[in-house]
């Protein structure tokens, strides 16, 4: 970063103020960045964002900014900003020892009203230089490359890694590779940058059965700072103490067939074979296909991403990409770094390795960290706020710092095309991957040239990886990085929200015979749905659109047959104060899921907001439904009197606006309240009225329920025979309606008049039909309900023949 500082003041001679001034200022709080971090952690991700804004000003290759308007109000806001924070923190610095428990909070507020302001700044920048993502992404692949030190390429092997679990199968299946003398071996370790390649790669090197075989023909050539494959192959020569050639592969060649046996490692291919320019990709081609003619010579190469470089005969093609390591690997490798930690924080560290996907760098340097002496309860805060820039121990270096690494990956993509880079965008907004069915979508909706090949781009750079379902799936730190570094347009976006409120709108709302095919369906993109319809309430400047209303209601409503979230109704309802009737109508969706969750206090409080938003426009028939969600409510907490009073005001509501239907819905609630208070006579007249109504407007399920309830109270009162035949009638409606649900709630409603006739076969069988009806429906907890029911009617029936007997 101070070189890329040093570049800005080299490139801003003979421009105005404050251009000049900005290096010296951001380099002033690069000084004091520790003491600040000291105070809060949330510099950290304030830095994150001034050092982006320095990396593109300062170009590299001697491009210069532009002095026209609108970069300089870009560079002043930045300016600006940066300033201001400096004078703020200095200040809380220099009071810390007297305000230690309040200088926290006032870091986070500097913080916060200071980001608004670089965020501006950015806006500004990016207009004027016209930066997009591709160019962002090539610039600093562009200052990643001037950065390079002079290479060093030494005869001496790298170090044996002490810290290596996890990888035992595959060094097994290396070495027994390298060892072989029946065949020239060839070895590629591939995979994403940070899974270990290089590390796998020098303990293949020094382990004992290598070093026996090659003793001091073992060499390990580092591509990394290579500039290009000339220079690779000079270093080489260097590496084996070789005079310079006009041709160094024809050297290199002859100095290998002239020992028996060599073991070369060329690490970190990718730096150039990955190139844009195809003269050093076809160079690098050249090299190894070379390489490959030597039988005396055994190599390896560790490269970036999944595609293997061709015309080799590579030895283990089928086994070439490194995975993520196993949670006990990852366990292991923190805990020899970072030693034992107290029970009390062992979740929290499972927790951030299990977000980090077992990512060996990632593993160690959240180790790093807590080894510093951070405590996890800390990192997983910072983890929540800031992710992958949280990672790192260095600024730059891909082995010190998580974002660096997958940087240096994503800058290998092709500089003429856009769209890997924007399927990548896009897929970064899936937690759990993109799906067939999605990217075929998108490939029609976004005007996708050719979605295939960008998928075969950023697939063979290990940026995502395929299932065997034809989904893409990111590592989680990639992911994250992507998803807040590289957005995609917002026309790709909005075609993808398009397919999502689509795949909502699927999401079955009634327990039937077609529920669980409908369920199999959307419960595969459920976290997708709810990241991006969250994202979209939070994060969106535009007003919530009636498509986003309507998804977020259906996913809320899906989620009662699960475990029933009110995240995005939350969420949702605080952005639509607007707009009073759908507000009224998501806090009476978020009344039921809080009470399915027995939060009734909460549930209450809702119902009498939505009361509120609805009687605010003068609906009537809102503010009567409120009234209805408030008795349920005091009806479960047993405020009969509350419910009862709610009850009458929305039947009155409802007289006045002649809805039948709803009346009848209020008599069926009353009739429970009177069935709570055993007040049987009531109750039935009530529920007979109730059935009566729905016969009249032909709402066959509300008769059947009514039916249901009045078989209730026959059980109550010993009415066996009148029972089974009200609650026989309802069944064989509820079958004919398709209704899951109704059909094993009458079953075992069945069941328990049949046991009371002892007829037990009779009611084992009732006890069997709903026990099928729960299990299509994979509802365990029910289906294990009905069982301990059938042992008991077993039971019984045991008993009954022992006194027949």
């Amino acid at each position: 970063m101070k070189t890329a500082l040093l570049t800005m003041v080299n490139m801003t001679d003979g421009l105005p103020f404050p251009y000049k001034a900005v290096a010296q200022t951001v380099l002033q709080f690069h000084e004091h960045i520790e003491s600040y971090r000291q105070i809060d952690d949330s510099i950290t991700a304030l830095l994150s964002k001034i050092d982006d804004f320095v990396t593109i000003v300062a170009r590299p290759g001697g491009r210069k900014i532009n002095s026209g308007d609108e970069a300089a109000e870009a560079i002043e806001a930045f300016f600006r900003a940066v300033q201001s924070i400096i004078v703020r923190l200095e200040i809380l610095r220099a009071t810390r020892p007297i305000k230690r428990f309040a200088a926290p909070g006032a870091v986070g507020a500097a913080v916060a009203e200071e980001e608004e302001n670089l965020d501006h700044a950015r806006k500004l920048l990016n207009t004027s230089l016209q930066v997009d993502i591709h160019n962002t992404v090539h610039e600093i692949r562009d200052a990643q490359i001037l950065a390079k030190s002079d290479v060093n390429y030494s005869s001496a092997l790298p170090a044996n890694p002490t810290i290596l679990h996890g990888r035992d199968d595959q060094l097994r299946s290396l070495v027994d590779l390298v060892v072989d003398r029946s065949r020239p071996i060839r070895l590629a370790i591939m995979g994403a940058g940070g899974l270990g390649k290089t590390t796998l790669a020098n303990a293949v090197i020094q382990h004992t059965e290598v070093a026996t075989r090659f003793g001091d023909r073992r060499f390990f050539i580092g591509a990394e700072a290579a500039s290009g494959v000339d220079d690779l192959l000079s270093g080489m020569l260097t590496t084996f103490s070789l005079p310079a050639s006009s041709d160094p592969l024809a050297s290199l060649l002859k100095h290998f067939r002239s020992h028996d046996q060599s073991l070369l490692v060329i690490d970190n291919l990718e730096t150039i074979w990955n190139s844009a320019n195809a003269t050093q990709r076809n160079g690098t081609e050249r090299v190894l296909s070379q390489l490959n003619t030597i039988a005396s010579l055994t190599f390896i190469v560790t490269c970036r991403g999944a595609e293997l470089p061709p015309d080799v005969n590579w030895a283990n093609r089928d086994a070439v990409v490194l995975s993520t390591l196993s949670p006990e690997a990852a366990r292991a490798t923190f805990h020899d770094i970072a030693g034992d930690v107290p029970p009390s924080d062992q979740p929290v560290r499972d927790a951030l390795l299990k977000e980090l996907d077992y990512m060996p760098l990632a593993v160690t340097l959240l180790a790093r960290l807590v080894e510093r002496g951070k405590q996890l309860p800390e990192l997983e805060r910072r983890w929540n706020k800031v992710h992958t820039s949280m990672l790192r121990t260095q600024p730059n270096g891909r082995l010190d710092n998580v974002e660096a690494s997958i940087q240096l990956s994503i800058a290998y993509l092709p500089s003429d095309d856009l769209e890997p880079l924007q399927l990548l965008s896009l897929c970064a907004q899936l937690p759990d991957g993109m799906r067939l069915p999605v990217r075929n979508e998108l490939e029609h909706l976004c005007g996708f040239r050719d979605v295939e090949g960008a998928l075969d781009i950023i697939q063979g750079l290990a940026l995502v990886y395929v299932t065997d379902d034809e989904t893409i799936r990111m590592l989680s730190p990639i992911r994250l990085y992507v998803l807040e570094k590289h957005k995609p347009s917002a026309a790709h976006r909005a075609s993808l929200l398009e397919i999502y409120y689509g795949i909502a709108s699927e999401a079955p709302q009634k327990v039937d015979t077609r529920f669980r095919s409908a369920r199999d369906q959307i419960l595969p993109e459920l976290r997708n749905l709810e990241n991006l319809l969250l994202a979209e309430i939070t994060t969106s400047n535009q007003r919530p659109s009636s498509a986003l209303i309507k998804a977020t209601s259906m996913y809320s409503r899906f989620s009662f047959h699960f475990v029933p979230n009110d995240r995005l109704l939350v969420a949702l309802i605080q952005r639509i104060d607007h707009l009073p009737l759908e507000l009224g109508r998501s806090l009476l969706l978020l009344s039921d899921l809080q009470r399915s969750r027995d939060n009734h206090k909460a549930s209450l409080e809702s119902a009498v907001q939505a009361k509120r938003s609805f009687e605010s426009v003068g609906d009537l028939s809102g503010a009567a439904d409120s009234d209805l969600h408030m008795a349920h409510t005091h009806g479960v907490l047993g405020n009969l009197a509350a419910a009862d009073t709610c009850l009458s005001a929305a039947r009155d509501a409802f007289i006045k606006l002649g809805k039948h239907r709803r009346i009848a819905y209020c008599d069926l609630e009353l009739g429970a309240i009177a069935y709570d208070r055993a007040q049987y006579d009531d109750a039935a007249a009530l529920f007979a009225s109730a059935r009566e109504e729905f016969f009249r407007v032909d709402d066959k399920v509300s008769v059947a329920h009514c039916q249901l309830r009045l078989g209730d109270i026959h059980l109550q009162r010993k009415e066996y025979d009148a029972a089974a035949t009200v609650l026989e009638s309802a069944l064989q409606e509820f079958r004919s309606l398709d209704s899951t649900n109704d059909i094993a709630t009458c079953s075992i409603s069945l069941s328990k008049v049949y046991r009371r006739q002892k007829r037990f076969d009779n009611a084992l069988d009732a006890l069997q039909v709903a026990y099928d009806q729960f299990q299509k429906q994979d509802n365990s907890f029910r289906m294990g309900y009905v069982l301990r029911r059938k042992a008991s009617v077993l039971r019984d029936q045991s008993n009954a023949a022992g006194l027949d007997a």
